[in-house]
């Protein structure tokens, strides 16, 4: 679907960035994935970062808002991402991340309900603010494999990252987070290479046994045939895939980085 003509007259000529942004987002209301996955936005995304073609078939919600942005000429301000926690991160390196709704503000839910921004789910922009600030109308990419219009409470909302057209709300100095379950786990977690698992009595091999079990849980799964306790070479191109699609250095080392990746990424 082309952007309507009102639409895109509005994207070019508002004096508002918010508003050029949000009449983008609106005239893609109602554009869905196809039978296969692919999107418009993820192959867009995927050739404009030299990506392979599978990128068109992945989660799209960033890649939605990235896409709206660089056809309102903003997308140096929204974020340029396909991974919600690295954009999420991304506006609050720039000291424009905080917890109060505004029009215009890209919105990151976590559907745990933390405000962890290493468990980021999904993104959004923020289309209007109602009940005094208790509710938020947003457009959201990838929601039911389609753009559509949601109403949502702040009890999801992991944060708000305000794009360089936003003023940044005043907040008072964070208290000391509680670290979430996910974190704490984490911290616990062993560092896991190849070749980890080898030895019979080797303790990392049960650790190396859930690796191979969240990976197929992320659909990045190990052929049958494999031993699940032995980190092989099956394993360590797995585990780079999963961390070239969740944005991080694809080592194929499960450590700090790629643990919260195997248990959030989707």
């Amino acid at each position: 679907m082309a952007l309507a003509t009102g639409a895109l007259m509005m994207a070019k000529t508002s004096a508002k960035p918010a508003d050029r942004l949000l009449a983008v987002v609106r005239s893609q209301l109602g554009e869905t994935e196809s039978p296969t996955g692919w999107t418009k936005y993820g192959s867009w995304w995927a050739r404009r970062h030299d990506k392979p073609a599978a990128w068109a078939v992945a989660a799209w919600c960033d890649m939605f808002l990235a896409w709206c942005a660089a056809q309102a000429g903003l997308i140096a301000v929204v974020g340029d991402h396909a991974y919600t926690p690295s954009h999420a991160q991304w506006f609050k390196n720039r000291g424009q991340w905080g917890q109060t709704p505004r029009k215009g503000a890209i919105v990151f839910f976590d559907w745990g309900g933390s405000k962890a921004i290493p468990a980021i789910d999904h993104v959004g922009i923020v289309e209007a603010v109602k009940n005094s600030g208790r509710t938020i109308v947003t457009i959201e990419g990838n929601t039911s494999n389609r753009v559509m219009r949601r109403e949502r409470t702040l009890a999801e909302v992991a944060g708000f990252g305000y794009p360089a057209y936003l003023p940044t709300p005043a907040t008072k100095p964070p208290a000391a987070l509680v670290p979430t379950w996910t974190e704490k786990i984490v911290k616990d977690l062993p560092t896991l290479r190849l070749g980890a698992g080898k030895s019979k009595t080797d303790p990392l091999r049960w650790h190396v046994k859930t690796v191979f079990y969240l990976l197929h849980a992320r659909s990045f799964g190990v052929n049958g045939g494999v031993d699940d306790t032995v980190f092989g070479e099956p394993m360590h191109d797995a585990v780079r895939a999963l961390q070239q699609a969740a944005g991080l250095k694809d080592d194929g080392v499960v450590g700090p980085k790629t643990w919260p990746a195997l248990m959030r990424v989707s």
